[in-house]
């Protein structure tokens, strides 16, 4: 025997229904959220260079390249890209995070570098402890934070780039503890070196509080490097003595902050530099 639904049975019953497949398919979506981070062996909650540093060993293992007997090297490969090229973008991890794949459907990539690129070009400065890797989402309150930066905004396919990079490596360390040494992969973000008017590489600028940039034109030697960079450093004379030598120098490394001291006397004097 049938049974007979009048229209406001029906109706409520396909509503009833309808809310029913929205909750299965939001389950789905948050199911498969994790989908992207998992390919990349990373929590949710990874920095932006945990993906970039996650990702580059990833490549560099199951790049096609380096793996020309599995005919499915190519779409597992492309799989780790996209998810990379999603999770290393502010906003479309955003997108993603919030709504899944489906947030992404104007965003759909599939493009990637030869294996070379994943052990050369990659990443150039990741590894020195010396030098700050700045992202868009830091980068203002880096810069504004009171301190001195002289930042390097760099590319990773550029030769001149590359040329460069020991000579700020060695830059870095000669003026560890009097300012801040940064670096920005514009490469990795695009958005973020055109919205502070970089369009060549590599392109070296100082950040001061409450100041405009100024942009580096000279040559590229460690000995210019520390030229220019110290004409932007502002410095206090304190008279040291032996009642304040020891907390002045220790409230001064806290805060990582350098010392260029001198020890006078009636026959001249000697200095001593002490960097935090």
């Amino acid at each position: 025997m049938g049974v007979w639904l009048n229209k406001d049975d029906y109706i409520r019953d396909l509503k009833r229904i309808s809310l029913f497949l929205l909750i299965v398919y939001m389950a789905v979506l948050v199911g498969t959220d994790q989908d992207f981070y998992s390919l990349l062996g990373v929590s949710k909650t990874a920095s932006s260079r945990e993906i970039r540093q996650a990702f580059k060993k990833l490549a560099l293992k199951l790049h096609p390249d380096k793996n020309p007997n599995n005919p499915n090297a190519h779409g597992d490969f492309l799989k780790i890209n996209r998810a990379y090229e999603v999770l290393k973008d502010e906003d479309l991890r955003k997108k993603y995070d919030k709504y899944g794949e489906k947030g992404l459907e104007d965003n759909q990539g599939g493009q990637y570098e030869s294996w070379n690129y994943y052990r050369y070009d990659f990443g150039i400065y990741d590894d020195d402890p010396e030098i700050i890797t700045l992202e868009r989402r830091e980068f203002d309150a880096a810069v504004n934070s009171g301190e001195v930066w002289f930042v390097n905004f760099y590319s990773s396919g550029c030769s001149h780039c590359h040329d460069l990079a020991p000579t700020w490596r060695d830059f870095a360390k000669e003026v560890d503890g009097l300012l801040r040494i940064g670096a920005v992969n514009c490469g990795d973000d695009r958005m973020l070196c055109r919205m502070k008017g970089v369009n060549s590489y590599p392109s070296l600028l100082i950040f001061r509080s409450g100041m405009a940039a100024v942009k580096y034109y000279g040559d590229r030697s460690k000995e210019s490097l520390v030229s220019f960079a110290m004409q932007h450093i502002r410095s206090t004379v304190s008279e040291l003595s032996t009642g304040n030598f020891v907390n002045s120098i220790q409230t001064a490394f806290a805060a990582g902050i350098g010392w260029l001291i001198t020890f006078c006397s009636k026959g001249g004097g000697n200095f001593i530099i002490l960097s935090s």
